[in-house]
């Protein structure tokens, strides 16, 4: 019993050794939950690592120049008939490493891969003497131009001794070169373009962004300085917000749905139209994204200092003015970080624009007509018994490109405007 009594007593004549446990303890503490921090910061950085590392290695191989500037759908060209070669004419191999060259013609071929990931036979190199520089479209009735790097899809050929045979892409470009030789008139030449470009969702896709912003940041700003600035704290206004946060979690298919029913017979009504179109697709997207931008301007405008309000007002400035000169000007951080969200929304869409505007990928961009964006290109790849990965990932880079750009230029438009009325303040 007195053991303990001294316990108690030379505890309480010394407390700085309570103090200095609770320290130690803290810092235990302290130092366990930064290490827990980081293994799962850590975590989830290598996850994205590992994400975009996987996109970029199985999507570099397909992702070209050519695939984000050509045209989806192939064009075929049919070639009339190309009279008798001559014999004596033997044209020099050039000597091009994985070429298959035919000395008869003049002609390169080329084994390769296309953008849908299929096999076919590049015409590659074409002598200047060749009697390819004289194909005909069978359509036009004009010469060729120019057949390097069109696909042969098929050749009718005949030889000398009058025997017809034909030679297709899936021979391979050396049985072809090899045919061609042999054969000595061409009675029938189909090539094609590449095809599996993605020019079209590209532009689909930039219009789909501007259009939705122009429709959604307008409608969105508004009801943000209407709940904040004019509307009275009551049960109504509660109602209103907590409608518009439900509304956020709705799924993008649903707004799919009301796009469909609502307006793409809108759209059509007005424009001439006839089915879905980019016009639907932004209206529908602009419903859906107004949550975000209606609370991110709002939460902008609620951490405004209320001393700028008030200065504003004392010196005789109006309710409208302080507004739109004091208050939406000081918000633009805010309004700038609801605009991305709804930029990254934008272009990572795809179940809502399924039925607001088709799934049908087409080469012509037409405001009134339908139309993918690259994320609905995804999809429609991916759609199927063979889905094509690789062309996929390499969309898939194409976005987070875009993504990262428009990212960098939203905010040196708001770091401008932010110096900008810095300068006008002071």
């Amino acid at each position: 019993m007195e053991n303990r009594i001294n316990k108690v007593d030379s505890t309480r004549k010394n407390p700085a050794r309570i103090s200095e446990k609770n320290v130690k303890k803290r810092r235990v503490l302290d130092a366990l939950f930064n290490c827990v921090s980081y293994v799962f910061s850590s975590f989830g950085v290598c996850i994205l690592v590992l994400i975009i590392g996987f996109v970029f290695s199985k999507g570099s191989s397909t992702l070209s120049w050519d695939f984000i500037t050509s045209d989806y759908n192939t064009t075929t060209v049919t070639c009339s008939y190309l009279d008798g070669r001559d014999k004596s004419i033997t044209y020099s191999n050039p000597n091009v490493e994985g070429l298959e060259f035919s000395t008869g013609w003049g002609v390169g071929f080329e084994d390769s891969i296309d953008a849908m990931n299929e096999e076919v036979v590049f015409v590659k190199y074409v002598d200047e003497n060749s009697p390819f520089n004289n194909l005909t479209d069978t359509s036009t009735g004009e010469t060729m131009d120019d057949t390097i790097n069109l696909v042969i899809d098929s050749a009718l050929l005949k030889s000398a001794e009058g025997d017809v045979f034909v030679v297709t892409g899936d021979d391979g470009a050396e049985v072809m070169a090899q045919q061609f030789d042999r054969g000595n008139s061409i009675m029938n030449l189909t090539l094609k373009t590449v095809g599996g470009g993605t020019r079209a969702s590209l532009e689909t896709t930039l219009y789909m962004i501007g259009l939705t912003l122009v429709f959604a940041l307008p409608l969105g700003i508004g009801c943000a300085i209407y709940l904040h600035e004019y509307s009275k704290e009551n049960a109504m206004t509660r109602i209103i917000r907590s409608l518009i946060l439900a509304t956020a979690g709705v799924p993008s298919i649903i707004f799919g749905l009301v796009g469909a029913l609502i307006f793409i017979p809108f759209v059509n009504s007005v424009a001439g139209s006839n089915g879905g179109s980019i016009m639907s697709g932004a209206l529908t997207l602009a419903i859906m994204l107004l949550p975000i931008i209606v609370t991110n301007t709002e939460e902008a405008m609620k951490t405004i200092p209320s001393s700028y309000k008030a200065a504003s007002l004392a010196l005789g400035a109006s309710q409208t003015q302080t507004t739109f000169k004091v208050i939406l000007p000081n918000a633009i951080p805010g309004i700038l970080t609801g605009t991305l969200l709804a930029i990254g929304r934008i272009i990572g869409e795809s179940a809502a624009l399924i039925y607001a505007t088709g799934a049908s990928i087409q080469d012509t961009v037409l405001l009134n007509g339908s139309s993918t964006t690259l994320s609905v290109h995804i999809w429609s790849l991916m759609n199927g018994q063979s889905p094509n990965y690789k062309a996929a990932c390499a969309i898939a880079i194409v976005i987070i490109v875009i993504d990262f750009l428009l990212n960098i230029i939203v905010k040196l438009i708001g770091n401008r405007l932010q110096n900008k009325f810095k300068g006008v303040k002071n």
